[in-house]
Parts: C-alpha cells; sequence; structure tokens
C-alpha cells in the first residue's frame, strides 16, 4: 500500500521545517511520497524546504509541484490529489505537524478492509479556540448512512486534515476542494459526508493543530467570509439536488443549521451585513411549507427554526433576531 501526503507551502517559514520533519519521522515502513505544492509564497518557505531535500537520505519519497502563480490552498489541495500515485491520500497544512506514528496508526485498519477514509484524533497548540473533537471511539466503524448521521450529529470533524481518502473513492465522484474560497473545508466534508459509506476512527491523536496569529483561521475578514459562506450554501444546495438527495432529512438538516450558525455569528459579530447576506441566502433556500413539513416530519422545533425562510423579509429578520437572542 502507498499513501501520498499533499502539503500546500504558502508563507511558513517558521514552521515548515517542523512539518517536514514530522513526515520524515513516520515509523511506517511501506511506501509513503509527500507532494509539496509550491503557492507562490513571497517568504523563504521553498528555499528551507529544497535544503532540507538536498541533505534528505530517508525513506520518504518528496517531491514538489510548483504553481505558476498563487492559487490558494483549495487549488493546492486538488494539485496534490493529481499528483499523488498513493492508495490513500493524506492532507497536512504546512504549520502543524504529525506523530510519528501518524501514518502507521491510520493505515492499520487498511490491512484488512479498505475504507471510504480513516480519521484520526488531533491536538490543538497555541490556543484555547474549542474545536469538536473526533467523537467517535477507537475502532468504531460506520457504514452507509451512518456516516453522513455521524456527520450531522458532530461525531466526527469537518477539517479536512488527518484523515486518509481512498484516491479510487475521491476520483469515482470527482472531488475536488471548491477553488477561490475561504472555509473550504465546511463543503469538501460535507460532500464527503454526504457520499463516503464507510468510515474508520483510530481514537489516539496522529496530528497536532497549531493555530497561529495570522493564519487564515485567525484572521476575519467578514465581508468575503459572508461572500464565501453564501457560496458555499448555494453548493451544498446544488450538491444534495445533483445527487438526489433534497428529500434526506440529514442533509436537509446540515444545510440548514450551517445556516443558521453562519446567520447567527454574523449578526453578532458584524450586524451591519447581516440583512444583504441573508436576503441573498434566501434566493438560494427558498422553499414551500409544504416542503418543510414533509422533510422534516413533525419535528416542531426544526419547522420553527426553517420558519424565517418563508416570511417576508423584514419579518423573518426580525423573527432571526428574537430566535438568536434565545439560542
Amino acid at each position: 500500500m502507498k499513501i501520498s501526503i499533499v502539503i500546500p507551502v504558502y508563507n511558513v517559514a517558521p514552521y515548515i521545517e517542523d512539518c517536514l520533519r514530522s513526515v520524515m519521522n513516520q515509523t511506517w515502513q511501506d511506501s509513503l511520497e509527500c507532494i509539496l505544492v509550491d503557492d507562490c509564497g513571497t517568504d523563504e518557505s521553498m528555499r528551507l524546504i529544497e535544503q532540507m531535500m538536498e541533505t534528505y537520505t530517508g525513506k520518504v519519497d518528496f517531491r514538489i509541484i510548483r504553481h505558476p502563480q498563487n492559487r490558494g490552498l483549495s487549488a493546492a489541495r486538488n494539485s496534490g490529489i493529481d499528483a499523488a500515485t498513493g492508495d490513500y491520500v493524506f492532507f497536512l497544512d504546512s504549520d502543524d505537524e504529525i506523530t510519528p506514528d501518524c501514518i502507521e496508526r491510520l493505515t492499520k485498519p487498511l490491512q484488512d478492509k479498505d475504507y471510504d477514509f480513516v480519521v484520526g484524533g488531533y491536538q490543538i497548540i497555541g490556543s484555547q479556540i474549542q474545536m469538536d473533537p473526533l467523537r467517535l471511539k477507537d475502532g468504531a466503524v460506520l457504514d452507509g448512512d451512518e456516516v453522513l448521521k455521524a456527520y450531522r450529529v458532530k461525531d466526527w470533524y469537518l477539517m479536512s486534515v488527518n484523515k486518509l481518502y481512498q484516491v479510487s473513492f475521491l476520483n469515482r465522484h470527482h472531488l475536488r476542494f471548491q477553488e477561490g474560497i475561504i472555509h473550504e473545508d465546511e463543503l469538501w466534508s460535507f460532500q464527503i459526508a454526504c457520499l463516503a459509506k464507510s468510515l474508520y476512527a483510530v481514537g489516539h491523536v496522529t496530528y497536532l493543530y497549531k493555530i497561529r496569529e495570522g493564519s487564515i483561521t485567525v484572521k476575519k475578514n467578514y465581508e468575503r467570509s459572508c461572500t464565501c459562506i453564501n457560496l458555499i450554501l448555494k453548493e451544498m444546495c446544488n450538491f444534495s439536488r445533483h445527487h438526489h438527495l433534497e428529500q434526506n432529512q440529514d442533509v436537509h438538516n446540515l444545510i440548514q443549521n450551517f445556516q443558521m450558525i453562519t446567520l447567527n455569528s454574523l449578526h453578532t459579530e458584524a450586524p451591519s451585513l447581516f440583512r444583504s447576506f441573508y436576503a441573498e441566502q434566501r434566493r438560494v433556500m427558498t422553499r414551500s411549507w409544504r416542503e418543510c413539513s414533509q422533510l422534516d416530519g413533525v419535528d416542531i422545533r426544526k419547522q420553527l427554526r426553517d420558519l424565517h425562510l418563508l416570511l417576508p423579509i423584514p419579518l423573518a429578520v426580525t423573527y432571526l433576531k428574537l430566535l438568536f437572542r434565545f439560542m
């Protein structure tokens, strides 16, 4: 079995050496390639990488792919997928690290059976920010619709990193990251959850997730963020229609919950943008009361949650503000 690690590289000079050493120190003894995607940063990241490559004599097959101009994280990951020659691909951000036994632990269940993806636990370093952990027990196996249901209740996290994805699964479903947006993992993991039919959970920390000032995770640009969120919402709706999942309650609730969470955040942190971006969302998500009732059955809470989509915008905005006050 061959594993491909994909590392997008963009202005991470203080971190890239530790990241690469964590790959070089893997205990995995089988075939391992590491694809470094140069996304045209302006610091010395690539020079540091090239210096490390000149003296490296280990078992990892390092390759460098160069973009002609900066194209963003999604495009860099896509280039990595396209170039991968492994059976499974693993995304590692260039300012993070993996544990020495990361690949060995994640590949162990694959000795007996193929899975669409394998997910491991992670540890946050450098921040007290709370993020969704891996809630599945070590050795848990999910099949069929269980994968989607587990994602809806946040038993496995939305970050694309620290997962082994079967390359044939990604290619069969033409799964690639949406380019030109931030929050790309929201859409990616939604699509993975909708289409994957098998998952294996490794309940050990295999990834060190670092949060640093100046990273995409920390920076706030609300106008761009809102534009990307509305694009993601539109893509989620289009994806569900394309794959005939409009009537799936888990898919419906994932989309509606994503909208409510992002609207609540916008209402709290950038209220001046709320009305215009909400109006755009309604154009994407409008459903009739009959459709909402059929999808949600007799779940009154979810019907009340979705009621705003059926009201005139002035009433809907007032309704949402009252709703968020009690959330």
